[in-house]
């Protein structure tokens, strides 16, 4: 299972660099649709990382509860990403009717219904799940893993605070500062999992 996931990743990681080289070139293509179909098979391909992580420790027991935490991560972004794609493409072929009425279903679509919540809950379960990870790397003395946890655990109270902040109307001032943009989370998101598979064949 160890090797199988190692590929899905590197495939993963390699998709993610592929959509980085070219992420300008498909929004001026208005490819939107197919740039998110693209996240989506990338978070699938590191679908079985959770798994293999925990066979590999499953001496702790307690981690079973922090692999559903990062199983349910990873299918709540492939189901975004995949929601999105298919709303995007669509909205590309029949934006000629009325590009202003389909832009602002867009930004709905994007901003409200499917991207916002959905996807800053999926970064804290995962974060939640870092935190059981860490627990392991520090009780199998695994320091390097273990200072990188850390700060996985650090970002896990960004995206809680980035929660609350998308929820409330009245947002406390101090709600305003502690945020993470587009980049830092998708940069995040492809080292935890780089780092993970490097754990793997350690």
């Amino acid at each position: 299972m160890t090797v199988i996931t190692l590929i899905m990743g590197v495939i993963g990681i390699l998709l993610f660099m592929f959509i980085a080289c070219s992420f300008k070139r498909l929004l001026l293509d208005n490819e939107s649709g197919f740039l998110h179909l693209l996240m989506s098979l990338m978070f699938i391909c590191w679908l079985p990382i959770p798994f293999a992580i925990y066979i590999k420790m499953k001496e702790y027991d307690f981690l079973m509860i922090g692999t559903i935490f990062g199983v349910l991560s990873l299918l709540l972004f492939i189901f975004t990403m995949l929601l999105q794609a298919g709303h995007l493409s669509y909205s590309a072929k029949v934006q000629g009717t009325d590009k202003i009425l389909w832009e602002n279903r867009d930004e709905w679509m994007l901003n409200g219904l499917l991207g916002g919540l959905v996807e800053l809950t999926a970064g804290f379960l995962k974060g939640i799940w870092a935190i059981f990870l860490t627990i392991c790397f520090k009780l199998n003395e695994q320091t390097i893993f273990f200072m990188i946890g850390i700060v996985y655990c650090i970002l896990t109270l960004f995206y809680l605070n980035m929660l609350f902040n998308s929820s409330i109307n009245k947002k406390p001032k101090f709600l305003k500062y502690l945020k993470l943009n587009t980049v830092v989370m998708n940069l995040e998101n492809v080292v935890w999992f780089a780092v993970l598979l490097i754990w793997l064949v350690k």
